[in-house]
């Protein structure tokens, strides 16, 4: 079984779509990655990636479904640009499905989830999680949304780990924001112009810059299946 990975963030407007995004696409070098929309209710993160008006199954489409999914079948029926993408539109599906859903996909491949920030990591997607991406800013504000966050964590605190955001300066203080906050560090996110010039012209955010610097940081944290992510952080430091 490959890894489910949630990336959430602590406050609005950190990125943590575009770091779902990112991250998806540098799996792809290497297996079959499907990046998965947890937003119900938003906009749909086909639109991250350029793909909202290509055909193909979204949410809606899975919300009655029950049982073990065909992950080859529904990957190519997917709307795909970098990566294949199950985004948000149409009903709501139930936890149940959720969960067959994404653990058909993980038989096949990573599943990079975007969780929007909500203050907590609902159930099933605590339950499904092999690693819990927390995206939290350094300014002040920022810093006591992340305190809340961790705090609403509970178990899925065990598989956390921090991306600090902001800029390049304050990368000398995303250690102490971890230590702060009781989470490894995996990376500092320096804010990119690149990014909102690639939406700006209608593109998916690319695999370079800083953020593409944060995925290949996640990417080779990734562990073998029998192996915690945090320890494989610490491994790669040490």
């Amino acid at each position: 079984m490959h890894p489910v990975v949630v990336i959430t963030a602590a406050s609005g407007g950190l990125g943590a779509s575009t770091l779902a995004a990112v991250s998806a696409t540098v799996l792809a070098r290497e297996c079959s990655p499907t990046l998965v929309d947890a937003a119900f209710g938003g906009g749909g993160l086909d639109a991250t990636v350029a793909v909202e008006h290509v055909e193909g199954l979204r949410w809606g489409d899975l919300a009655e479904h029950e049982g073990a999914v065909d992950a080859a079948r529904l990957r190519g029926s997917l709307p795909s640009g970098p990566v294949p993408v199950l985004a948000v539109r149409g009903r709501r599906p139930d936890p149940a499905a959720v969960r067959d859903v994404v653990t058909g996909l993980a038989a096949v491949g990573p599943v990079v989830v975007d969780l929007p920030c909500s203050g907590r990591i609902p159930p099933v997607w605590g339950q499904l999680a092999d690693a819990v991406i927390v995206l939290v800013g350094v300014r002040p504000r920022w810093l006591r949304d992340g305190e809340a966050l961790v705090d609403a964590l509970g178990e899925s605190r065990e598989s956390a780990l921090l991306v600090t955001r902001g800029p390049r300066r304050a990368e000398r203080v995303a250690d102490r924001a971890a230590d702060h906050l009781g989470l490894p560090l995996l990376d500092h996110l320096v804010d990119d112009p690149g990014v909102v010039r690639d939406e700006a012209h209608g593109r998916a955010p690319r695999p370079k810059g800083p953020v593409g610097q944060v995925a290949r940081a996640l990417a080779a944290a990734l562990p073998a299946p029998s192996t915690p992510l945090a320890d494989r952080v610490l491994e790669l430091a040490s």
